[in-house]
């Protein structure tokens, strides 16, 4: 892909680029310093706003260098996100069947005791 083109699609880069900053966990301060830009204009390349093609190329050359990544690579980056497995102890949705493990068993009957200790005081 050429540079042309990614000037014209300024915007999405910005938001490639910001999906893959948060993903990875920099900071702005510190990747714009690892990638040798000012702040600054690194908001206005996330933001799809700056103006100028040729700071826009010579800048997102740093960046592709940082990130190891191809500018096609960055037009089809996709965060990866993970999903949490969260035992529940006790839900009003739960199928009629369900049967809690001995884990949520002993924190449901914890729970049952704080709230009884709880109507004593109160």
């Amino acid at each position: 892909m050429t540079f042309d083109t990614l000037f014209e699609q300024r915007t999405l880069v910005g938001k490639k680029l910001k999906d893959c900053i948060r993903s990875l966990g920099f900071t702005k301060v510190f990747f714009s310093e690892k990638a040798g830009i000012s702040r600054p204009t690194l908001d206005r390349l996330l933001d799809g706003t700056i103006d100028n093609k040729s700071t826009f190329d010579r800048h997102l050359q740093k960046i592709l260098n940082v990130l190891n990544m191809t500018a096609d690579q960055l037009l089809s980056y996709s965060p990866i996100t993970e999903v949490k497995k969260v035992e529940a102890v006790y839900s009003l949705n739960a199928p009629d069947d369900y049967k809690m493990n001995e884990k949520a068993k002993k924190q449901y009957g914890l729970l049952m005791d704080v709230l009884d200790l709880c109507t004593i005081y109160y």
